[in-house]
């Protein structure tokens, strides 16, 4: 699995831009993929409408809906970044990334979690086993240039 990104929107004169970002999920069909910006350096960025970095986001792939299976496309989203003050700033995209398969296989864990407490509990035993967890496989875009700034009348 990777992430690219790539700006196809904004300019220097602009605190607003348009971030075109590829998955490429190797033909996994995807549980999750949640998307946030990680600020390498420079002025605070917000995206998806204000959210801050570090904060994920749900973006869905562009102009399309989930399949019949209720599987969703987030091979390529459009991600609206803004810098809240004229500088520049280095940001990367970041997501998080599970699987169908991670994702059916956690579901089956934590049923057979669920039962075993039950019995414990039944029987009166106490119960210390820790509960199953799913780990998102995380993925990072190189790094982006973003830069707001103004012109001098010459």
């Amino acid at each position: 699995m990777n992430i690219t990104a790539r700006r196809i929107s904004g300019s220097t004169f602009s605190e607003e831009d348009k971030l075109e970002v590829t998955f490429n999920s190797d033909n996994q069909p995807m549980a999750s993929v949640v998307h946030t910006i990680e600020l390498v350096s420079g002025i605070n960025v917000t995206h998806g409408g204000g959210g801050q970095p570090a904060d994920y986001l749900h973006y869905k792939a562009i102009d399309r809906d989930a399949d019949d299976d209720g599987i969703i496309d987030y091979s390529d989203i459009e991600m609206v970044v803004v810098q809240e003050s004229q500088g520049t700033s280095v940001i990367k995209v970041v997501c998080e990334a599970v699987t169908k398969a991670d994702a059916d296989t956690f579901n089956v864990e934590m049923v057979a979690y669920g039962e075993r407490e039950k019995v414990a509990l039944d029987l009166g035993e106490e119960f210390t086993e820790v509960a199953p967890t799913l780990t998102p496989t995380v993925l990072k875009t190189g790094e982006i240039t973003l830069e707001w700034s103004t012109d001098n009348f010459v």
